[in-house]
């Protein structure tokens, strides 16, 4: 594939909170199909390589399929692939965006943990064989503060925060506790990996947040699931492999 071909190619990361696109240089993301369907309209790719975990994505490729605007290849785990041998027994099970964060960074051959800070936080190990080591999934920042103010009586609204340090008031401590909370998580992942030496990245809209937060010092990569896309598709086996 010429990088003239791959700039034809719209790649969709559909998680739960927003759609994330890249197609050469364009790179953004979504919140509803009417935005998505119209610039996709108006961008004319080539063909549509999509991940998802969401309704939203569902939606918006039935809408796609349903239009023949253009070739729309969906991604699926295939265990594997790219060397890398997953803990689940039924791969079937394990979320695409979380397997294609792995092959993103499989090419490293390096110990690996990798969080995904979105509307769920998942932590996710591979070691420098390629094997996946299992992982963890909690509850992200947003999810974590609204479940505790909707289903407690009488907690005030609580707004983002970007501190662990005790709050000083109701909201404050509900804020921060849930970046205590994500961010002691990260690390006692990292302890229980046991994986030495080992790379630490982070991915997803709230890594910004919580990176600087962990003692582990870590990398961000915010495209990492289209980085794992970007790589399947040069793989012409794979690409075939999803019919």
């Amino acid at each position: 594939m010429t990088p003239n071909q791959e700039a034809q190619v719209l790649f969709l990361d559909c998680g739960n909170s927003r759609c994330k696109y890249q197609m050469g240089e364009r790179r953004g993301y979504w919140l509803d199909i009417d935005a998505a369907l119209a610039d996709i309209d108006h961008w004319q790719p080539m063909q549509v390589v999509i991940a998802t975990v969401s309704a939203f994505g569902a939606r918006l490729r039935e809408a796609l399929s349903a239009s023949a605007r253009c070739k729309i290849s969906v991604i699926a785990v295939r265990n594997g692939w790219h060397g890398i041998q997953l803990a689940y027994p039924d791969p079937a099970r394990y979320g695409v965006d979380r397997w294609l964060t792995l092959i993103a960074v499989r090419h490293w051959q390096q110990n690996v943990v990798v969080v995904d800070a979105g509307t769920a936080l998942t932590i996710d190990a591979i070691d420098a064989s390629g094997q996946h080591r299992g992982g963890y999934i909690v509850p992200g920042l947003a999810l974590m503060r609204r479940a505790l103010v909707s289903d407690t009586f009488a907690l005030p609204a609580v707004a983002a925060s970007q501190s662990k340090a005790p709050g000083h008031d109701t909201a404050d401590a509900i804020a921060n506790g849930a970046v205590l909370a994500l961010s002691a998580a990260v690390s006692a992942a990292c302890i229980e990996y046991a994986l030495s030496p080992c790379r630490l990245v982070w991915t997803g809209g709230d890594a910004p947040v919580l990176a600087g937060q962990v003692e582990v010092v870590g990398e961000q990569m915010p495209d990492l699931v289209i980085d794992g896309m970007k790589q399947l598709y040069k793989d012409a086996a794979y690409m075939e492999s999803l019919g």
